[in-house]
């Protein structure tokens, strides 16, 4: 028997009684008892019949008992043991017939600890010593007790022990199925977390980088210019780290998913207007057009574009070395929807490469069921284009 199935901190079957906690506690005690339960009737016999059977007798019980004690660390080498004891009992007894309590005992460890094979084989050892414990009888004509010739009891401990291995085998299978869900579960949400934490510090360091530079170059000419990029690049740096506190705090909650924390207006991240305003003020000509249907009230669909969009003008932004524009298109179809991000931008003199940026736009659309290309234009400039399925249209303002 067993105790709770434990999967990861949960517990998946009720407590098991007092007696069952007992006895896995104390397995010499329950050694003890089956001993006593095998032998106490026969040795009682032996005593009422004022010891027949003699020293052979006895020697033959003691061997049985001292073979069930160690059951647990030799099943089929207690059985086998087991087996010849009690095959032998009747040359010693023949009063008594074949011993049929201590065998069943040993068959029940086999076929509840070892494979089924190996369980099998144990009965077929079961019927042979029931055949030579009758062999006395044959000699000397006496017929032998009913009971040695059907063995039942080694039937029952068989189909016993056989059920008990199948439902233990059962809930290790079950344990660890669903163990290795959690943790793939929580590779991907730890993945997710970490695509979560590149997308705010790349976005915010690029902002802030570009922002400071726009500061320094016109601090002479247009003070008031300056302080405004430098009141940006304060408030980006706030943003930002609310964003890695929030995401941290996920981190930390084992229990908890991103989207419990995404409950404002379909997420906590601010809206599309707020985010390109956010990169116009970091010097980044950009235009947002919508058309189609609204956009689903789907936390993680809302989330994936915003994510997308960001990431895309964050490279605009980083890899354009000139002053370009960024034009962002978000098409609503019926069954998905399209999100296309164009620049003019001419790219520095550094190779572009796909680097986290681009793979986490690919990873959080397949993460969505969906696609994502990113390629430089014919003429210059790059463009993203992602197309993310949703679920049946549902009326929401956007």
């Amino acid at each position: 028997m067993t105790g709770n199935l434990r999967v990861g901190n949960a517990d998946l079957q009720r407590r098991p009684s007092r007696l069952v906690v007992w006895m896995q506690r104390h397995p010499v005690l329950v050694d003890i008892a089956v001993v006593l339960a095998a032998g106490a009737p026969q040795l009682v016999a032996m005593i009422a019949r004022d010891g027949e059977g003699g020293w052979w007798g006895y020697l033959l019980l003691a061997v049985t008992a001292a073979a069930l004690m160690v059951r647990r660390r030799w099943p089929f080498t207690v059985l086998v043991v087991v087996a010849v004891a009690c095959a032998a009992s009747p040359l010693a007894q023949p009063g008594f017939g074949y011993p049929l309590i201590p065998f069943s005992f040993a068959l029940y460890t086999v076929a509840s600890r070892q494979p089924t094979s190996r369980a099998l084989i144990g009965y077929g050892v079961s019927v042979a010593a029931t055949v030579l414990a009758t062999i006395p009888y044959s000699v000397t004509g006496a017929t032998p007790p009913l009971v040695s010739l059907l063995d039942p009891f080694s039937l029952l401990a068989l189909v016993i022990g056989i059920i008990v291995k199948n439902r233990r085998e059962h809930r290790e299978w079950l344990t660890e199925f669903v163990n290795e869900r959690i943790q793939n579960a929580a590779l991907t949400e730890r993945t997710r977390i970490a695509a979560e934490m590149h997308d705010v510090v790349a976005h915010a360091l690029t902002m802030i980088v570009t922002l400071a530079n726009g500061a320094q170059s016109i601090r002479e000419k247009s003070p008031e210019k300056a302080d405004a990029a430098v009141a940006q690049i304060a408030s980006t740096g706030r943003d930002a780290l609310n964003d890695i506190h929030r995401t941290l705090g996920l981190l930390r909650s084992a229990d908890a998913g991103l989207d419990a924390n995404l409950h404002h207006s379909g997420s906590n991240l601010p809206t599309l207007d707020e985010l390109v305003e956010n990169f116009r003020s970091a010097g980044l000509s950009v235009t947002l057009n919508r058309s189609g249907l609204p956009v689903p009230d789907d936390i993680a669909l809302r989330q994936t574009i915003y994510r997308i969009v960001q990431e895309s003008l964050t490279n605009t932004l980083r890899h354009a070395a000139d002053p370009c524009h960024a034009n962002v298109e978000l098409r609503h179809e019926e069954g998905e929807i399209i999100i296309t991000v164009d620049d003019d931008g001419r790219p520095r003199t550094e190779q572009i490469t796909l680097g986290h940026g681009l793979i986490g736009i690919q990873q959080r659309a397949a993460a969505h069921g969906g696609h994502a290309h990113s390629s430089p234009r014919v003429g210059g400039g790059w463009r993203t284009h992602v197309v993310l399925p949703t679920a049946p249209h549902t009326e929401t303002d956007d």
